[in-house]
């Protein structure tokens, strides 16, 4: 199926449900930056945020639509300044693809944030706000049953990658965050300091056979979960999400890129967790192999990441900068 039509079932769904305070919606995430002409990946869903001037109602989360995975979430309609400082709805919605705009006020939000969306001073705002998120790793609490205190690491851990492609306005993708940040990074000649984000991870040193393995054991647990759409991650574990979770990993061990794979691996072996302490062997044994096995290992590697700020500003500056002299030429300055 191609984008385009990807992008007409969601907004037909979006046609059919629209929540008290509707205020529009868009299309975030890979189907908001490939053209509308481009396959939608088998491996991947359709992002869409419903703008609500109100009351939020929760993330509904996976589902199949008409043949089509979507992931719905809500946020609060807000003032441009707020969405410019914002990491997760930026992007998006500096995209400009709208699936409903009730009164045009969407319109005006995404041209707004449209405009600013690239001024270094909006990407530096951006990066620190993902530095903040990271910085809660000094205040990691390891006396969290293991499912959360993997999760509470592994999220905060992985967002380095997040402030690489921030800083060079790409898309902050989820599940392929690695394989994104890499390929920056190998365009600008930062193919060492790749190597320090698996490091920081602890899978640098992962071989693609070890890797195989720990996604077969996912594999496992996975297959075996009871799952529960109603509860937290309940729609990141169902036999739809299967072709996100397991096959696209298994596609990037394919590729060649199994140590980017690794960090969906471990967080989806966390979630299944939270279901059901079958597979708690296996998980354990994947997080011995990254140094992360005991509570204070883990502590540890969480400070390492932190210790490793200066080193990242350094890199995502040199990236704002790159990005600069073109910014000039358009006339935003």
């Amino acid at each position: 199926m191609k984008i385009g039509q990807a992008r007409a079932v969601a907004a037909r769904w979006v046609a059919g449900h629209q929540v008290p305070g509707f205020a529009g919606a868009y299309v975030s995430g890979s189907a908001a930056w490939l053209p509308a002409e481009a396959e939608l990946p088998t491996s991947s869903d359709v992002d869409l945020v419903v703008m609500v001037d109100g009351e939020v109602p929760p993330k509904l989360g996976k589902f199949r639509h008409e043949g089509v995975l979507l992931e719905v979430s809500y946020a609060p309609l807000q003032p441009a300044e707020t969405i410019l400082a914002s990491p997760a709805l930026a992007p998006g919605l500096s995209r400009g693809v709208l699936l409903a705009d009730p009164d045009g006020s969407l319109a005006a939000l995404q041209t707004a944030v449209a405009r600013e969306f690239a001024r270094p001073h909006w990407v530096r705002t951006r990066c620190a706000a993902l530095e903040d998120r990271i910085a809660t790793l000094t205040q990691l609490d390891v006396s969290r049953p293991l499912a959360e205190r993997v999760l509470s690491w592994a999220f905060p851990a992985s967002l380095p990658t997040l402030v690489i492609l921030t800083a060079a306005r790409a898309n902050p993708t989820v599940r392929r965050r690695y394989v994104a940040a890499r390929e920056v990074l190998l365009r600008c000649g930062g193919a060492d300091f790749h190597e320090e984000l698996l490091d920081w991870l602890g899978c640098a040193h992962f071989s693609r056979s070890q890797v195989a393995e720990h996604l077969r054991r996912l594999t496992d647990v996975y297959d075996r979960v009871p799952y529960d759409p109603a509860r937290p991650y309940g729609t990141d574990l169902t036999p739809e999400a299967r072709q996100i979770s397991i096959d696209g990993t298994h596609d990037l061990i394919e590729q060649g890129l199994h140590r980017e794979a690794t960090w969906w691996i471990v967080v989806t072996f966390a979630r299944c967790l939270t279901f059901d302490p079958y597979g708690t062997a296996a998980l354990q044994e994947l997080l011995d192999d990254l140094g992360v096995g005991t509570p204070a290992a883990m502590r540890r590697k969480a400070r390492t990441v932190v210790a490793g700020f200066p080193r990242l500003r350094q890199v995502s500056e040199a990236l704002i900068a790159a990005h600069d002299a073109p910014e000039t030429m358009d006339g935003h300055t």
